[in-house]
């Protein structure tokens, strides 16, 4: 099964920054939910994990909700991945092997450095970008659409 936590981490975080620069000082999960159109306990497990990653801070009660720990200029995507992924991106059968079949056998160890480049891979083209880049993004769409009256 195929994890959508990155996505949604960095949807989260995203928001919690464009709404940092409209004003907010703490954006509240129960807006960050609709943004992200999915339950709030979902968001919640997210938003620890981020901040035990040293992503976000959290403040509860009136006045409560995220903001982010550091300017998100500073904030890679690798850092992202790695708070709420659980494991390498690419997975070994775990079906158990058949002791008669070489390939069965051997299957694990051919496969580990393939895994291993590909997660690394990964990792450092999300290290080269940095979250200030997708809200930036989405910002200019905003102005432009604005401008067009769209």
């Amino acid at each position: 099964m195929k994890s959508s936590r990155f996505a949604v981490a960095a949807h989260i975080l995203v928001s919690v920054e464009y709404a940092t620069r409209g004003g907010e000082v703490y954006f509240p999960s129960t807006a960050i939910a609709a943004s992200v159109n999915t339950n709030p306990v979902f968001v919640r497990e997210l938003l620890r994990k981020l901040s035990k990653a040293g992503l976000v801070v959290t403040k509860e009660g009136k006045g409560g909700g995220v903001q982010l720990a550091r300017p998100a200029s500073a904030i890679n995507l690798a850092e992202i991945y790695q708070a709420v992924e659980e494991g390498p991106v690419l997975k070994h059968n775990t079906r158990s092997k058949d002791l008669c079949c070489p390939v069965s056998c051997g299957m694990d160890m051919v496969l580990d450095p393939v895994v291993s480049e590909v997660e690394d891979a990964m990792l450092e083209i999300l290290k080269g970008r940095k979250l200030c880049e997708l809200v930036n993004k989405i910002a200019d769409k905003t102005k432009v659409m604005a401008q067009a009256g769209i």
